[in-house]
């Protein structure tokens, strides 16, 4: 509840810094990558494509089951892609803003946003959605991904990007991951590793700090003592992405990112 409460003041406060930030994220890539890739990887403005095509790609074909979750999945860009394969796809986040703004993406297949240009002004690109997706398969619901509903069911992916580091009670959420799988179902997770009081109690750290006789704690290590009791780890990435504040202010930050397989051995 109190992430929900934070973010909920940080909307009413700055939704539209918000809401652009992270659209841009998102949906502005080919915009972004024709003006400033001389100046900065383009690699970096393609951070939901790559994350999306690595969870697509590790799917296991033994898992039957065709729904997919994307936990905080702020303005449903990988939501969106996982509907290549899958025939149901539940976006679930703690942003009223985000969600309304999937919701527009849903019903009309593109919307207007706008990126932080200079001062007050803004840059307004097109978010689109491909006709190859079926944008159908997609819902959104509003929530704390640490208080799922009951009925939510099991799925054969789980994606959680960018969301651990943000948590009042992440292990809490991480413990919960085995248990939204079906066996030989996916969990890809993402995160740049950057912790911060604001969001998380620095009791509930799960990295960056040294524990009681001194030893280095990483939020890496300790969501693999966390999951490889009941999953796999299958493969582990590095992809940056780049968040662009104004025209010529970006911030660049690297996710590690896990694939994890629900293995029916640990079940």
């Amino acid at each position: 509840m109190l992430l929900m409460l934070i973010m909920e003041s940080l909307y009413v406060k700055n939704h539209m810094d918000w809401l652009n930030l992270f659209t841009g994220m998102h949906y502005g890539a080919r915009h972004l990558k024709k003006r400033w890739s001389k100046f900065i990887p383009a690699e970096t403005f393609e951070f939901v494509e790559k994350l999306s095509k690595l969870s697509l790609d590790s799917v296991d074909g033994a898992c039957t089951n065709k729904r997919a979750l994307d936990l905080g999945c702020n303005v449903g860009g990988v939501t969106f892609n996982l509907a290549a394969k899958f025939d149901e796809v539940i976006g679930f986040d703690y942003c009223k803003g985000f969600i309304e703004f999937c919701e527009e993406l849903k019903e009309n297949g593109k919307a207007k946003i706008y990126a932080g240009e200079e001062g007050d002004l803004k840059k307004e690109m097109l978010a689109e959605i491909p006709d190859s997706i079926d944008r159908s398969r997609c819902s959104f619901q509003l929530g704390d991904v640490q208080a799922l509903p009951s009925d939510i069911g099991t799925f054969g992916c789980v994606v959680i990007s960018n969301v651990i580091g943000r948590l009042e009670n992440p292990i809490k959420v991480l413990r919960n991951l085995p248990n939204l799988l079906d066996d030989y179902g996916i969990c890809v997770i993402a995160s740049p590793h950057d912790p911060l009081e604001d969001f998380t109690p620095k009791e509930n750290w799960i990295g960056g700090f040294l524990d009681k006789d001194g030893q280095t704690v990483t939020a890496s290590q300790t969501i693999k003592e966390i999951l490889s009791d009941k999953m796999e780890l299958i493969q582990t990435e590095e992809i940056p992405f780049a968040l662009q504040y104004q025209a010529r202010d970006f911030e660049i930050l690297i996710s590690e990112v896990q694939v994890w397989l629900k293995s029916p051995k640990k079940s």
